[in-house]
């Protein structure tokens, strides 16, 4: 793991690759993660994924090898990990993942499961933290899965080649199934990719992304590491259309199912704002059509002629939506995003600073300033050093650095870590109901400031 990832994955929003991999194939429901590693990165992975999924500590269990295991391997402390597994579980399939330490031993994991004659299918990963960061923990898992998506297809092929040689009446059962596809009346299908229910209100956000596409009249195939079940995720080449709403996750995993399946891919980033989810949702339909768009584009008005009334409403008594400055610290879609809708349809601002917390190619128009974590961290430290008041968009690290600095601004979390906050509702960050929700804690942050401001008269 290079320094600068060390330094993203321990100072800023991210964690190691074996927390990212969990937490992709922890979505998937009817599996179990074995973490053929020590206590520490079973807790940590494990901590994480239970911080949205409650259920995880019943599908997380640890082989704990013993002290020479990195000099004699660990086979014996996997054998046993899994006969644990096989005697107090019954998942539908297990994925065996190394640590960072483990993963130097070179142990040929696979092989030693299957000696293990178990009644589940098991799909080794390699993700300790030398690979990196979140992102690409979640990017192997992804592409570990595409893997048996590529087997099932060729094994349904051949079982398909198998049964038409037989078939005496294959010709007019091809007839007949052409005649039934025409009389369906089908809807444009689509999957998803890089969602995960792990980010900062991550579920809530999967879920409003899937309505505004199935009422614009989108089929939803599939939402790997998303919430789909196996089956599902094993349809992923019937799609019409990859959409990939984060590079980081799964770009390299849309570019994968082209080549092997000749799905297309179209890289659209997270919906933010009224209008920012528009564009988004045209930027889809230029390149795959829906029949409904129409019915989004009225829900859209009716919610900003809603928001704009009480934007009026609230500057007649406080005044515009201003700060002096804006510093918006995530990973590349939500900061992207965000900076887009808050500049361009609800704040104003001198000075608008993002903080991507992963390398990306991203250039939003709206920032003032960019900086990527681990290669912009001496221009980091000054934009807490020299911040002179204003909203802060991010988590609980950069409010805890300004707290420090005893600094003085208004706090919006957007990802995780959220320590100083409790969240109960099902509100989304992104897309119309996310609009609605992001323009209330912006505008709550400016009032929470102007009330710090006449306390302090009095």
């Amino acid at each position: 793991m290079h320094d600068n990832d060390f330094k993203t994955s321990c100072h800023h929003m991210s964690t190691c690759a074996l927390t990212g991999a969990s937490a992709f194939f922890d979505a998937i429901p009817g599996s179990f993660m074995l973490i053929n590693g020590p206590l520490w990165c079973y807790f940590y992975a494990m901590k994480y994924v239970e911080d949205y999924d409650a259920s995880a500590l019943r599908r997380f269990h640890c082989t704990q090898p013993e002290g020479n295991a990195l000099v004699y391997g660990t086979e014996k402390d996997l054998l046993a990990g899994l006969d644990f597994v096989k005697a107090n579980f019954t998942p539908e399939r297990v994925f065996l993942l190394n640590n960072c330490s483990v993963s130097l031993v070179g142990d040929d994991i696979a092989g030693i499961a299957a000696k293990a004659e178990l009644p589940f299918p098991v799909y080794a990963a390699d993700c300790g933290g030398i690979a990196g960061d979140f992102a690409e923990g979640y990017e192997i898992a992804l592409l570990r899965v595409i893997a048996e998506v590529k087997k099932n297809a060729e094994a349904k092929r051949d079982l398909a080649d198998v049964s038409e040689a037989n078939s005496k009446n294959a010709d007019e059962a091809k007839v007949s199934e052409n005649l039934n596809l025409e009389t369906i009346d089908c809807k444009p299908s689509v999957n998803l990719l890089g969602l995960s229910p792990t980010y900062f209100r991550g579920e809530e956000d999967i879920k409003e992304i899937r309505r505004i596409l199935e009422m614009a009249g989108y089929h939803i195939n599939a939402i790997p590491g998303g919430g789909s079940a196996w089956s599902e995720i094993m349809q992923l080449p019937q799609a019409d259309l990859n959409l990939v709403l984060r590079d980081e996750l799964a770009l390299k995993a849309a570019k994968e199912l082209q080549a092997k399946f000749g799905t297309p891919y179209l890289s659209v980033g997270m919906p933010y704002g009224i209008a920012g989810t528009l564009r988004w949702l045209d930027a889809i339909n230029a390149v795959l059509p829906a029949k409904n768009r129409e019915a989004i584009r009225q829900e859209a008005e009716t919610v900003n002629a809603r928001l704009q009334f009480r934007s009026s409403n609230m500057q007649s008594l406080w005044g515009p939506l201003w700060f002096d400055n804006i510093l918006i610290a995530a990973p590349p879609s939500e900061a992207a995003g965000i900076a887009e809708a808050v500049r361009g349809e609800w704040a104003d601002t001198g000075n608008l600073v993002i903080h991507f917390t992963q390398d990306t190619a991203l250039r939003p128009q709206a920032a003032t300033k960019i900086c990527i974590a681990g290669k912009d961290d001496g221009a980091m430290k000054e934009t807490f050093e020299n911040w002179s008041g204003g909203l802060v968009m991010g988590s609980s690290l950069e409010a805890s650095r300004l707290v420090r600095l005893k600094k003085p601004f208004v706090n919006c979390n957007i990802v995780l870590p959220a320590y100083h906050e409790i969240i109960a509702t099902d509100s989304p960050l992104c897309g119309i109901r996310g609009a609605a929700h992001l323009f209330e804690r912006i505008w709550n942050a400016k009032l929470s400031g102007c009330m710090d401001e006449v306390k302090s008269i009095r």
